[in-house]
This record gives structure tokens, C-alpha cells and sequence, in this order.
């Protein structure tokens, strides 16, 4: 660790006077929230063909984005139907009336969905709405497109769970999934009981504090495969980012390892910049045998020049388990870096300042 923040001690007092909004408590929901999603997904209304469509494409930006990247994960050795995933107002040009679009935005007005999904029904697109309301829900309502109500009040990042569990619902009922509800309280049952260490700051099993004691003060350079892992590398990106307000940069297995590699060596031009830098490898058993290879080469050749390696494998009986498992550990992990540097891991000033002036030049 970096000097000045190894002697810094955590307590549930320190703790609740950093965070103000209470996100060490959404955080410890996200199980929860996953079987609540799955409810609201069964009580929603819909008809819906898989033999009519070719792609499915989900239009979001953020943490209404990334669940998208999980999906794609967990279908795309299941389903023959390829899953895209949208960050942009425009869309791609094979979307067509053989298209399932998913709005995705937590607050219903997010500028780049409303545009991306505005397209898509110009270009004749099934569609299906994933919000709170706003107002991808009135034009939800006003085209009588099937909608998803998620529940209100949560930062969208802190509202993944309910994302996740509506759509594992809808892709079951649709006839798209393997995952039914028992698999799904399954694995609920299995986070949950990490519950407890994992929220106490004096428990000496508390992964993720160790974890964010480890990179506190250092540049993190998050690294995973490219097909089980990449969207929990993008989770723990974009956590680190918002909740810990750190820079944090990615790469993917085997690619890293044609060009991002030879980064990793030790000139003297560069020493204070490598100093800063600490590797996240992020493991899955999932991972083919010539990736964990790679993985175990390169971070031989890290720590050979003197790199540091923070080295993370998932756990759990199925892959599902141990999704949640990261994605549980690298929130946690964002949230106990964000009280070590003693910020408050709900706001975010510089995106509300950046939507404030975007509103003013509309």
C-alpha cells in the first residue's frame, strides 16, 4: 500500500459519517434485489416470439448498460441469437423489425437511450422497456410496448440487481434461458451468507476491504478474459470510477497479451508512473486452460519487474454463483476504497455538473 493510507482504521462509525446516502446498505441489497426483479418480471405483461427474432440488441448507458454485458455473458454459449449491446444515440443498421430491443435506463431519461430507442422504433423493432418511469416509461405506455417498473430512489449503479433479475426473467419466460427461479435462490443463498464478513469492517475475513486496502492509492488495471469475465472487468471499471472517484483501466485475455503486456516493463523514464500501478486479474474457472496460461505467464512477468499483482478468483458451485460473486466483491471493493480516501461513494458531482450544462446547450 501507498503511504498515507496504511494506518487508516475503519469502524461502522467512520463508516456511516462518509456515507451519507447509505450505499453500503443498496450494495448488500444486490442478492436481494435480484429475486425481487424476478418478480416484477413475472407480474409484467408480454407476447413474445423468439422464432421472429434474429438479434436482441439492448440500448443503455452506465450501470443500465453493463447488465446488458452480463447478459451476453451468461447466454452466449446458451442462445443462437446474438446479443448487442447499445452505448450510443445511434443504433447499428442490421436492426430491423427481426430485432428485440430493451430500453434500458434506470431513470427513464437518459439522452443517449431515449435517442438510441426513438431509432429503433422507426425501424420497426420489437421493443421492451426497463425503468422507473421517465421518459422511456411514457413512451413505453404511450405505444403500449411491454414495460418493466423498476422500484424508485436508487443511484442507477445501485440498482443492478433488479435490472439483472427482470431480464434473467423475461429471457426464462421467453423461452431463451436455462435459469430458473430455484437456480436463481440458489445462488441468492450463496451471496448471501458473505453477507455478514463482508460488511464488517473488523472481521479479518472481510475480502473486500483487504482488497481495496491493497490498491488504495495506486492506478488499478483491471484484467480478465474476454468471454466469462469481461463484463465484471466493465462492473469493476465503472464501480471503481463512480463510487471510489479513482481512475481505473481494463484489458482482456488472450488480447492484453499482444501489446499491453510489454506496458508492464520497468524503464527508469517511467518508474513513477509504474509505481502507481497495481494489476486486478480477475479469474474464472470458465476460462479456457491457454488463457489461465496467459494468466499465470503474465503475471510472473508483472511481478518480475517488480509490478504488484492483486489476484482474484471467482468461487462459487456454478457460473452464475460466481458472477454474483465478483460483482458482489468489486462493489464492496469500490465502496471500502471510497471511505479510505474518505469520499462519499453515492455522489457524483462531476457527472450531475457535466448533465447540468449538456440540459443548457439542448
Amino acid at each position: 500500500m501507498t503511504d498515507g493510507f496504511d494506518n487508516i482504521v475503519l469502524s461502522t462509525e467512520k463508516i456511516s459519517s462518509i456515507d451519507k446516502s447509505s450505499m453500503l446498505e443498496k450494495i448488500l441489497e444486490f442478492p436481494d434485489q435480484i429475486l425481487k426483479g424476478w418478480r416484477i418480471g413475472e407480474n409484467a405483461e408480454f407476447s413474445f416470439d423468439p422464432d421472429r427474432i434474429n438479434t436482441i440488441v439492448l440500448g443503455g448507458m452506465g450501470g443500465s448498460a453493463v447488465v446488458g454485458d452480463f447478459l451476453q455473458s451468461i447466454f452466449m454459449d446458451r442462445i443462437a441469437i446474438p446479443i448487442f449491446v447499445n452505448r450510443s444515440y445511434t443504433i447499428p443498421d442490421f436492426v430491423s423489425s427481426e430485432t428485440l430491443f430493451i430500453a434500458s435506463s434506470y431513470s427513464g431519461n437518459t439522452e443517449e437511450t431515449i435517442a438510441s430507442t426513438e431509432e429503433a422504433v422507426r425501424k420497426g423493432a420489437s421493443i421492451i422497456c426497463v425503468t422507473s418511469g421517465g421518459k422511456i416509461g411514457s413512451l413505453a405506455e404511450s405505444r403500449d410496448y411491454p414495460i418493466f417498473i423498476l422500484p424508485g430512489g436508487y443511484p442507477p449503479r445501485a440498482a443492478l440487481g433488479y435490472t439483472l433479475g427482470v431480464l434473467l426473467n423475461f429471457f426464462y419466460r421467453a423461452g431463451l434461458s436455462h435459469i430458473t427461479l430455484q437456480r436463481i435462490q440458489d445462488s441468492i443463498s450463496f451471496i448471501n451468507k458473505l453477507k455478514k464478513p463482508w460488511s464488517d469492517p473488523a472481521d479479518s475475513e472481510n475480502m473486500p476491504l483487504t482488497v481495496a486496502r491493497q490498491i488504495s492509492g495506486r492506478l488499478p488495471v483491471i484484467n480478465s478474459s474476454i468471454e466469462k469475465g469481461m463484463a465484471v472487468a466493465v462492473r469493476w471499471k465503472t464501480q471503481l470510477n463512480e463510487n471510489s472517484k479513482t481512475h481505473a483501466f481494463l484489458n482482456f485475455f488472450p488480447e492484453m497479451n499482444h501489446n499491453e503486456i510489454v506496458g508492464w516493463e520497468r524503464m527508469e523514464s517511467t518508474s513513477r508512473f509504474f509505481n502507481a500501478l497495481i494489476m486486478i486479474l480477475l479469474r474464472m474457472s470458465e476460462d479456457s486452460n491457454r488463457v489461465k496460461l496467459r494468466m499465470d505467464i503474465t503475471k510472473s512477468l508483472v511481478e518480475e519487474s517488480g509490478g504488484r499483482v492483486v489476484d482474484i478468483a471467482a468461487r462459487g458451485n456454478t457460473y452464475l454463483d460466481r458472477l454474483l460473486y465478483l460483482i458482489f466483491l468489486g462493489d464492496l471493493v469500490s465502496f471500502y476504497l471510497a471511505i479510505i480516501y474518505g469520499k462519499d461513494p453515492t455522489e457524483i458531482k462531476k457527472i450531475d455538473s457535466l448533465k447540468k450544462r449538456m440540459a443548457e446547450n439542448y
